[in-house]
């Protein structure tokens, strides 16, 4: 695999692993996380017996970056409280396995070839598939198709430079004479210059020309700035099909103003896509019918979002003063223990209130309207303006 792809790869497959996927209850007036139901347990947990929740979603990843495709076959409890509910996870090797639809009943079939050498054919329910681009909606497009010329031409250009120092030197040039020599005195001349001029251990003895030679050197094309910019140009193109931000492939030449923000970009543009596949593929495939009414996964990622210290505490400060927040909330995004039920309450400034209060509590104060003027409308106008007093007090 080459070196940019594979560390593409190894970027987005740690990301992927990384971020916990959360199974939430929709209830009335909110939400509430389920951390016992099996799907909870097998994404955030354990996939299968021989792998952490982490290995899996990294392979997983990993699998769609290479093949444009990641498989894994669901095993489904068979009896008990969880009886048709997910029990593991179980990858499939994406190099063997295929979709394939069913021309008669238009049935769509997944075709696997087991390391066991046998060929299962598995219902489309029953397999967890993630996948890249795609032409057809039914199966991704590896993006290392897109770029196999430029990935070529990567290869090559570290082949050349492999064979170009195989030699043991980085000497080049042509030995001039004034007057022309036969065959015989060029080899004998060529193999001379050879036994000073090969190998790492002649790489620095003196080479002494007689009989009126003269060395002249050929200026190296490995020297030419443009070799360099070439090698940058191969990152960048492998960066680009990933939407890796170029930093993170070692092109650290580049100046960035905020990281912050380029974190976040890279949160929005990049992940934030896979992240919506892989929830739409988890809730169709393991919550039953009637469960999607009321489960639903979700990624978490406040940790790729968080900025600084001062930013997050800007942040929160904000979020409290203005109501959203409790002081509980704002301990469980900083991964800290509560304080209670105290921090659950809610806060709001008294400063605040609503147009339609300010607009009766200043035409009152301003006395534009009373109550023998306004009638029933005064008695409301005046009640308002009581109001605003009332919370101002």
């Amino acid at each position: 695999m080459n070196s940019n792809v594979y560390t593409c790869a190894s970027i987005l497959g740690g990301d992927i692993g990384k971020l916990p996927i959360q199974v939430y209850k929709k209830r009335q007036g909110g939400r509430k996380r389920d951390k016992n139901h099996p799907v909870s347990q097998i994404l955030g947990i354990r996939s299968n017996p021989y792998m952490s929740a982490y290995t899996f979603k990294e392979l997983m990843m990993v699998h769609v970056v290479a093949w444009g495709n990641g498989y894994a076959n669901i095993e489904w409890h068979t009896s008990g409280q969880n009886n048709g509910k997910p029990k593991a996870l179980w990858p499939l090797d994406p190099s063997k396995t295929d979709v394939h639809v069913d021309n008669v009943t238009g049935e769509l079939w997944y075709v696997t070839t087991l390391p066991s050498g046998e060929t299962r054919k598995l219902k489309h329910w029953d397999v967890l598939h993630f996948k890249s681009i795609s032409k057809s909606g039914l199966k991704g497009i590896t993006p290392i198709q897109v770029i196999r010329e430029e990935i070529g031409a990567q290869q090559s250009q570290k082949k050349f430079i492999g064979s170009f120092y195989g030699n043991g030197t980085t000497t080049g040039g042509i030995l001039k004479t004034p007057s022309p020599l036969d065959k015989p005195a060029k080899d004998i001349v060529r193999d001379e210059w050879q036994k000073v001029n090969s190998g790492l251990t002649n790489a620095h003895r003196v080479a002494i020309l007689d009989a009126g030679f003269d060395y002249q050197s050929i200026g190296m094309p490995l020297a030419d700035a443009q070799f360099i910019e070439t090698a940058k140009f191969g990152i960048s193109e492998v960066a680009k099909i990933y939407k890796i931000p170029p930093y993170k492939l070692g092109l650290t030449d580049m100046k960035y103003s905020n990281m912050e923000n380029l974190s976040l970009e890279y949160v929005k543009s990049t992940l934030q896509p896979i992240i919506t596949n892989w929830e739409q593929e988890i809730d169709w495939k393991l919550f039953t019918e009637s469960e999607r009414r009321v489960f639903y996964s979700k990624f978490n990622v406040t940790s790729e979002l968080r900025g600084d210290s001062k930013s997050r505490s800007e942040f929160y400060k904000n979020m409290i003063q203005l109501g959203p927040f409790s002081i509980n909330k704002v301990l469980e995004l900083e991964d800290e223990d509560n304080i209670g039920p105290l921090g659950d309450k809610h806060y709001m400034s008294l400063n605040y209130t609503t147009l339609d209060i300010l607009e009766a509590y200043q035409l009152l104060k301003a006395g534009m309207k009373s109550k023998d003027e306004a009638g029933e409308g005064g008695d409301h106008v005046e009640g308002q303006g009581n109001a605003v007093a009332e919370q101002q007090s």
